[in-house]
């Protein structure tokens, strides 16, 4: 590939995977938070409004995030050293977050999106909480697959 568009290509793939990377972020760290703290019905309806546009974005966002690393792992990167491997580890914690989403927090938000606020589940907090706790880690490992992205196309 010509350099520009090797540049071009790892600056999408970058730009695509940090603005993910960095919703993931804020809604951990702003957004949940805050939430939280609202009236029950209030919470929920919010919650809910939030999964919905999410669970409609973020499939397509992630998909595209490991498509992009994916390309930048076998365009951009010409021979088998650091950069390549370091491309590939991002790749393959991008995938492997992919998965886990659709394993672990989606099921949990599709709880969530059917809640009628007026009768939530006797369990609907700790679900909020296990929630949490799995995009918490989802987030963590999001953040090292975009610090090993960024290092494979600057080094």
């Amino acid at each position: 590939m010509a350099p520009i568009a090797i540049h071009t290509l790892e600056t999408i793939a970058i730009v695509v995977a940090g603005t993910m990377t960095g919703n993931e972020i804020a809604i951990g760290v702003f957004v949940h938070p805050r939430l939280s703290r609202l009236d029950d019905a209030v919470h929920v309806r919010a919650v809910q409004t939030l999964a919905v546009a999410q669970g409609a974005a973020m499939p397509f966002w992630y998909a595209l995030t490991c498509l992009l690393s994916l390309a930048t792992t076998f365009f951009a990167q010409s021979t088998w050293d650091t950069p390549r491997w370091l491309a590939l580890g991002a790749t393959a914690l991008f995938i492997a977050m992919s998965i886990y989403s659709v394993l672990l927090p989606v099921p949990i938000n599709n709880q969530v999106a059917r809640w009628q606020p007026d009768s939530l589940p006797g369990n609907w907090r700790e679900l909020r909480n296990r929630w949490d706790m799995l995009h918490a880690i989802r987030v963590g490992f999001l953040v090292v697959a975009l610090v090993l992205l960024v290092t494979s196309c600057v080094i």
